[in-house]
């Protein structure tokens, strides 16, 4: 296994790490059908996402919406677009994550403009859904398959976000990661710092998991009921339980 996350490496709880983050970055797209109609790519920090979105646009020949604002991503996102880009940091500072995104991708000619719907607005995933919704209606577009981009710690999130908010009989959502954040990938080391990694980790099942406390239908209210499996929560708790203890230190 790779040492790219030292602290989550020496604690001999990567095995645990790997499920959950497999968990988390919810893949279904083999249920979906040959026909897609939109592939929607929520605002984050994690470039691969950006060539995920447009290769499968140009593979189904749809439209792209961007969705996002200026929220806890874009700093990060701005940085590392500059640095890809070859421009300064400040040339991106007022520009939405959307905004950003659809540079990153014109630039590279991965889809032409006029493929790409841009939502500027949202700040965060229940906006991301409510927003792209009436973005849509506005267009009078009525998509039946859509498939869902995201960071993919926060991909189930995401899905069960949209489907709370659309309550559309006629629309199906699908779910497709740029990649599975394992360990073992190099892409997971180039995606997030640890200490981001493990927030992300630790703290998405507690807002998944439909208690008082999280997003669920018996707390918060932002997201349906997501079944989260026991052994799931059992690995969160090991992990909780550490990592806690060595933040205490």
């Amino acid at each position: 296994m790779s040492q790219i996350f030292p602290e989550l490496a020496a604690s001999g709880l990567g095995e645990r790490a790997d499920r959950v983050a497999t968990f988390l970055a919810l893949t279904n797209t083999d249920d979906a059908p040959n026909r897609i109609d939109l592939i929607i790519l929520a605002g984050n920090g994690v470039l691969a996402c950006v060539d995920h979105a447009a290769t499968l646009a140009r593979h189904h020949g749809c439209l792209l919406l961007i969705t996002g604002g200026v929220g806890h991503s874009t700093k990060p996102l701005a940085a590392a677009l500059s640095e890809r880009l070859g421009c300064a940091a400040e040339t991106l500072k007022d520009l939405s994550e959307a905004d950003l995104l659809s540079k990153l991708i014109v630039a590279a000619s991965l889809l032409p403009s006029d493929q790409i719907i841009l939502e500027r607005h949202s700040t965060n995933t229940g906006e991301n859904a409510k927003f792209s919704r009436d973005l849509l209606a506005e267009m009078g577009l009525k998509p039946h398959h859509i498939v869902l981009i995201q960071d993919p710690l926060l991909q189930r999130r995401t899905e069960a976000t949209f489907r709370h908010h659309w309550q559309a009989g006629h629309t199906s959502f699908f779910s497709s990661p740029p990649f599975i954040p394992l360990l073992g990938d190099v892409r997971t080391g180039g995606s997030w710092t640890e200490e981001r990694y493990l927030s992300l980790l630790l703290g998405e099942i507690p807002r998944l998991h439909d208690t008082p406390e999280g997003y669920g239908p018996r707390g918060k209210g932002f997201i349906g009921h997501v079944e989260i499996p026991q052994g799931i929560l059992d690995d969160h708790a090991v992990l909780t339980r550490h990592f806690t203890t060595q933040a205490g230190r």
